[in-house]
């Protein structure tokens, strides 16, 4: 089993985007241990519906964030984003028509995990030190 945890390494300095990065990876572990482990489908569903709504929370808030802000590579992400979004969105679909397959796991495992790790400690922390240079203070409440 692929095995991720949140560390300093992920960090891109605007903390509550590290806060919803760590809630991301840890969910996604509890996904790839449920789909490995076949915990169940209403479980496995259900971490794949949070996964993809949460992403889509959390998208939207860096988008919203790096447009407030005038960040140079907003069209990029925007792209990154949908991307991720689509492929969390064919895994429910395979999960729907398939279960839990090993071909699933690796997926999520390889893929998903992959993405997410190289997408924050590279565009994300682009992000991170745009704002940090820029002295700025987000607060992605608002």
């Amino acid at each position: 089993m692929f095995c991720i945890e949140w560390d300093e390494s992920l960090a891109v300095g605007i903390d509550i985007v590290d806060e919803q990065h760590k809630t991301l990876i840890q969910r996604l572990a509890q996904l790839s241990k449920a789909v490995e482990t076949s915990q169940g489908a209403s479980e496995i569903l259900k971490s794949l519906e949070f996964m993809f709504e949460y992403t889509n929370f959390h998208f939207a808030d860096e988008e919203k964030q790096m447009a407030k802000y005038a960040y140079p590579g907003l069209e990029e992400q925007k792209k990154m984003h949908a991307e991720f979004i689509g492929v969390i969105k064919q895994l429910e679909e395979d999960f729907e028509e398939e279960g839990a397959t090993g071909s699933l796991a690796d997926s999520i495992n390889t893929f998903l995990l992959n993405w997410l790790v190289n997408h924050i400690k590279g565009e994300d922390v682009k992000f991170g030190n745009y704002i940090n240079d820029k002295s700025i203070d987000i607060d992605m409440e608002e």
